[in-house]
């Protein structure tokens, strides 16, 4: 039968949550592992009464097809919103509404790429966009990773000789790593894309969750008609309602236009509707306040925990923001190695190698700090520890 598939879809292996599956429904494991937003976090009351006003006052409209764009006064908020907070000036014809943000990507990589196009990722990159983007079977060119942003060196070289389309990075609290690009690296990252024609594909799902320091620049702030901003409501208020977007030039916006209503005509309208009537009579900043109250609280715990119980060897990168740890074991570790263990001991995590283009003898681990429950923080630490304890 492999004959009958298409080559693409021969090329991407199922996530690594198809193997976490049994582990997450057994209530005796702690996991560290999903990239969730925690339940606590969910405003369903507020939600709840939302969804009763849209359907009494619209209900009609609210369950009928709409536009490919999305809903506008939802489009008005998010380049309202955009102004106030980073003061970028965005016109709502320039967003486009789409199903999650992972299917921003997926419109951005149909219009863009054929197939052996040249592609630079981070290294390590969210394992979303890899699967994602391997669909379109490009070429991938992956730069390091440093504790500021992209090794621009290296980039430069990848762009001098390959000439790719597309840039696809993580500037806030990258995934998986949870490090932050600095001012100058991203006033240098646009300097140097400026010279060359590469679409930057820039992917802030988490920056609204901030916990230390101050909020930096958007590239597309810096570089507005090379750099395609993708944005989420899934982090921030609900990932079931699966509502993000897409802001970009007007001329490339008409193509993803395209590319939208050809995918699935319209994200739900139910969803964005019910979404905007959340944002127009409640305060997001409120909401935020005590979300990130919360997560900043379950990060000082499990650094704490890993300060405490981790072997000296154990090296875990800063992160200002976001929901992720990112762990390095010493290079004689492989982290599927410390994975099969960690089992045995009922917790679990996403070992570092789905995160890597051609991954091999990887020792890195991520660990998220936002879903588990408070109390179960330090005991999966713990848990954790006494398996590098084992391995080392």
């Amino acid at each position: 039968m492999s004959h009958r598939y298409a080559r693409r879809s021969q090329k991407v292996s199922e996530s690594i949550f198809t193997e976490l599956i049994h582990y997450l429904e057994d209530p005796d494991f702690i996991s560290f592992s999903g990239g969730f937003p925690s339940p606590n976090s969910f405003p369903i009351e507020a939600l709840e009464k939302a969804s009763t006003k849209v359907f009494k006052e619209d209900g009609a409209n609210a369950l009928q097809y709409s536009s490919t764009q999305g809903y506008y006064p939802l489009r008005k908020w998010i380049a309202d919103r955009y102004l106030s907070r980073q003061n970028l000036v965005v016109n709502p014809e320039d967003i486009l509404i789409t199903t999650g943000s992972q299917q921003a990507l997926d419109l951005i990589s149909k219009t863009f790429l054929d197939p052996f196009d040249h592609v630079v990722v981070e290294n390590p990159s969210y394992l979303g966009a890899l699967q994602s983007l391997s669909m379109f079977e490009p070429i991938f060119h992956k730069v390091e990773l440093l504790e500021d942003g992209l090794d621009l060196e290296e980039l430069k070289i990848v762009l001098d000789t390959y000439h790719p389309k597309l840039l696809y990075v993580v500037p806030n609290f990258q995934n998986p790593t949870g490090i932050s690009y600095s001012q100058a690296k991203r006033e240098a990252l646009v300097q140097l894309i400026q010279d060359y024609d590469v679409i930057v594909i820039e992917d802030d799902p988490y920056g609204e969750l901030r916990y230390v320091g101050k909020d930096k620049s958007l590239l597309k702030s810096l570089c507005p008609q090379q750099v395609l901003l993708m944005g989420s409501f899934s982090k921030i208020i609900s990932p079931g309602m699966r509502i993000g977007w897409v802001v970009s030039p007007q001329e490339i916006n008409a193509r993803l236009f395209v590319a939208k209503e050809a995918s699935d005509l319209h994200a739900s309208t139910l969803d964005q509707r019910i979404i905007y009537q959340y944002l127009i009579d409640n305060n997001l900043d409120d909401k935020l306040s005590h979300t990130k109250t919360y997560y900043a609280h379950q990060r000082h715990l499990m650094l704490e925990a890993m300060k405490k119980y981790f072997p000296k060897e154990i090296k875990v990168s800063p992160s200002e923001g976001g929901m992720f740890f990112w762990v390095t074991l010493p290079k004689e570790v492989l982290a599927k190695t410390v994975f099969k263990k960690a089992i045995e001991h009922k917790v679990i995590f996403i070992p570092g190698d789905p995160f890597y283009v051609d991954a091999h003898n990887i020792h890195t681990l991520r660990l998220n700090y936002t879903s588990p429950k408070t109390e179960e923080l330090e005991e999966g630490i713990k848990r954790l520890a006494a398996v590098f304890k084992e391995v080392l």
